[in-house]
């Protein structure tokens, strides 16, 4: 059975079931148990060796240290929740806009204190962009894009501080391992940024269209108002005022409904309803609010609680990982392709948290509502440890049922080697459309692009990319990714219509990309 056909049984089962269901953990949980009784066929051999692959991937110090560090990065987002630093942050912003193009400037711009995760950037601009568009009559479909654009593309090129840099450390480092190779995983996820052609091409189209496009120059008029106006429930009515409060207390119910849907990044989907405007704040339709979004509504704003743990973060990541280097190679930059990166990302991660708690403590805040902050926030990052926990055992048992063997010898010999990449986007680009989760399909293609690249001596950094381009597709504008869903909501706007409204662009900057890496093949 080794390197034969029935090695690709269980990455052949999770594609299909993850697309059936919308979800991805499902399918990684068939696929691991199908592996595992093809090792162990017997009625309870399957499910021990299932167990085997899942202990022994956490018992690898590496994977250990990413997810620990999945953990304490959402517990540090929660802290930042809990103290009043997202609806501080976000008060402080809004008189400081003067005009449309200003507006669409402020939101690029914010992602410089937002950057650490897509929702949390949703959380914590949506809202209160939401509100200045009543005051300069911005289309919120143009808002909603700027957002949007500058989310899950913007933040799958940021190499350090963000949830998507431990998560895609971790599936370079096990795919690594799995075909025998030495190079470092946090170096070669360095190379892969400037080869995501997808989240370049759409990142530029953004910016074309907030800044230069003719509504951006265009002055308030009666067309422009018109505007104001958005279709929700298939009627057209004016969308009312409403403070940043509100807005941010509307974006916060709507993350907290996806949640509770498994739908943090992890491939499910949810369609939230909509939150009537005299509905009990605490209590909607029987479901009750997370006591965390209740106490994050409830803290006094303060924008020094959200901007300084940033700032220490990002300090401490760029240090740590410098330092970890020091003393390996001569130059600056081979410092840091030297350096231990995961570690440093944890222990920056680590001190940051306490220090964040004392300077917390300082501020007056209480420790029990500081405490329940660092738990709460560490909690909603389960999903996404538990996701990444199971693309690492189902490479596991893969490999050892010879999976890159077979497809080397038949896959690898039929595609040329100039077209892996532009193949694995086109269909990666199609699956992440249809489960809308960045994060499963980056866990389903990256050991079938690494086996690929093994055995046709394709390049690595290019593999990788387009992997994770293909998922920056779907996580951008699937109608299934949470993103798509909660910026919808928060704007009030037809999930389908703003859904169709992205794939235009969408479609533009995949061409492109598309055509990238058939180019890039041949040179690289």
């Amino acid at each position: 059975m080794h390197g034969t056909i029935w090695s690709l049984l269980p990455f052949a089962l999770v594609i299909p079931i993850s697309i059936m269901t919308r979800q991805v953990i499902p399918g990684l949980v068939v696929g691991l148990l199908a592996g595992a009784y093809m090792m162990a066929p017997s009625p309870l051999g399957g499910v021990n060796q299932a167990l085997y692959y899942l202990f022994k991937e956490l018992a690898v110090a590496g994977n250990l240290h990413l997810i620990v560090f999945l953990y304490t990065f959402g517990s540090l987002v929660g802290l930042v929740r809990i103290t009043g630093g997202v609806s501080g942050f976000a008060k402080w912003l809004g008189p400081r806009v003067k005009s449309v193009r200003g507006a669409y400037a402020v939101t690029w711009l914010s992602s410089i204190g937002t950057f650490m995760a897509p929702d949390f950037r949703i959380i914590t601009v949506a809202p209160i962009m939401k509100s200045m568009m009543d005051r300069f009559h911005i289309s919120p479909q143009k808002m909603a894009y700027a957002i949007d654009v500058t989310s899950t593309p913007l933040i799958s090129l940021i190499p350090v501080g963000t949830a998507f840099v431990g998560y895609m450390v971790g599936l370079l480092a096990v795919s690594l391992k799995h075909i025998h190779s030495t190079q470092a995983p946090y170096p070669l996820f360095l190379s892969t940024i400037p080869l995501n052609f997808f989240a370049i091409a759409i990142l530029a189209i953004g910016a074309y269209l907030s800044f230069f496009s003719s509504q951006t120059r265009a002055p308030h008029t009666k067309e422009t108002v018109a505007a104001e106006k958005a279709p929700v429930h298939g009627r057209m009515i004016r969308r009312p005022r409403a403070d940043a409060g509100q807005s941010i207390h509307a974006a916060v119910v709507i993350a907290q409904r996806q949640r509770s849907k498994f739908q943090v990044e992890a491939g499910s989907v949810g369609h939230p309803e909509r939150r009537d405007a005299g509905e009990t704040p605490t209590v909607r339709r029987g479901l009750p609010e997370e006591p965390l979004d209740v106490l994050s509504e409830e803290a006094t704003p303060a924008a020094a609680n959200l901007l300084l743990p940033i700032a220490l973060l990002l300090g401490l990541t760029f240090f740590l990982t410098w330092w970890s280097g020091v003393g390996k190679a001569a130059t600056f930059f081979g410092v840091l392709m030297n350096a231990d990166a995961v570690r440093a990302m944890l222990q920056s991660i680590l001190i940051t948290l306490v220090a964040s708690s004392v300077f917390y403590l300082f501020r007056r805040q209480r420790v029990g509502r500081l405490m329940y902050g660092v738990i709460a926030g560490g909690n909603e990052m389960l999903a996404v440890i538990m996701l990444l926990v199971l693309v690492w055992a189902v490479s596991g048992v893969s490999t050892d049922l010879g999976f890159s063997d077979f497809v080397g010898r038949t896959m690898g010999a039929a595609i040329p080697r100039t077209f892996i990449a532009p193949a694995l986007f086109v269909f990666g680009s199609v699956i992440s459309y249809f489960i809308g989760s960045s994060f499963g399909t980056w866990g389903i293609l990256i050991p079938l692009g690494f086996s690929l690249a093994a055995t046709t001596h394709a390049s690595l950094p290019l593999i990788a990319a387009a992997v994770f381009a293909s998922g920056t597709l779907g996580g951008f504008a699937s109608p299934l990714s949470d993103n798509t869903v909660a910026m919808a909501t928060v704007m009030k706007l037809p999930l389908v219509d703003f859904a169709k409204s992205l794939l235009k662009t969408t479609l533009i900057a995949g061409g492109i990309a598309t055509v990238g890496y058939a180019a890039a093949g041949f040179v690289m």
